[in-house]
């Protein structure tokens, strides 16, 4: 067995890979990961705000 065959190995198995989940999956993933990333954004900027709440009211923070 040569490196050839080892190649071509992993370029037939990723073309069977890409073939058989990726297509069928089309754009549902992409859509799931945009959201879940807007949600994560929104997630963030509230508790972002909730602390500078924090640190305004402490007057004992170090600046």
């Amino acid at each position: 067995m040569s490196s050839t065959d080892v190649f071509y190995a992993l370029g037939d198995a990723s073309y069977w890979l890409f073939q058989n989940t990726l297509e069928p999956i089309g754009e549902i993933y992409w859509v799931a990961v945009l959201l879940f990333g807007f949600a994560a954004f929104g997630y963030w900027m509230y508790r972002q705000a909730q602390y500078n709440k924090i640190a305004e009211s402490d007057p004992n923070q170090l600046k």
